[in-house]
């Protein structure tokens, strides 16, 4: 084995210098980034729908003043996994005048090719709002099956028609004030209806 000379020993040996990183920069970068996030962040969002609950009673009390007519009694909105039925019991004609007998329309409005027809149900409500502009109240009546998504539509649908006009994005309020009522049972319909008119006769002494 041959001897390693001076030269060859020299090169055997590392010196291995300790690295000193500042890291200042990279620590103001975060000190001036983290509270930005922080304060563009979206953390969570919550949608909600604006609606009331439909009176309880139909009994008028002193301290509330009486509605004037507005031409429709009531407007209801079905909403099924049959698709989507317009119901309103009219008051005055379209001149105005109150008619003797209050009239009772409904129309009917099936699924079609798997999709609810919102657009045909608004033309409706625009016609209704038309002939009787002053008023306001939608009764929902809707099944537990129906999406969440077709109510949302369907209620957007309700309270506002958007068009364009000289090319610009224009609004027109229908129904805004949307009521949510449970579906019509016949055996406990017709058992509150019963406790209604008991509550009514009390009211008036009756009882």
């Amino acid at each position: 084995m041959k001897p390693l000379h001076s030269s060859q020993k020299r090169s055997a040996i590392r010196t291995v210098i300790p690295a000193d990183v500042d890291l200042t920069p990279i620590m103001s970068l975060f000190i001036i980034l983290v509270p930005l996030l922080l304060v563009a962040a979206v953390f969570e969002q919550l949608a909600a729908l604006k609606v009331h609950l439909p009176a309880a009673s139909t009994i008028v009390e002193d301290d509330q003043p009486i509605k004037q007519a507005t031409g429709i009694v009531e407007l209801r909105l079905l909403i099924t996994d049959k698709g989507l039925g317009v119901r309103a019991t009219l008051s005055h004609d379209d001149s105005g005048k109150e008619m003797e007998t209050y009239k009772d329309i409904q129309y009917e409005i099936p699924i079609k090719d798997d999709q609810y027809d919102v657009e045909k149900m608004q033309r409706i409500l625009i016609d209704l709002k038309r002939q009787y502009p002053r008023h306001e109240d939608i009764v929902f009546i809707i099944d537990d099956i129906v999406a969440y998504d077709v109510i949302v539509q369907v209620m957007d649908a309700c309270k506002e028609e958007i068009f364009l006009e000289a090319g610009q994005r224009k609004e027109k309020l229908l129904f805004p004030a949307i009521a949510l009522s449970d579906a019509f049972s016949e055996a406990a319909g017709f058992e509150g209806l019963r406790k209604g008119t008991q509550e009514i006769d009390k009211k008036l002494g009756i009882q």
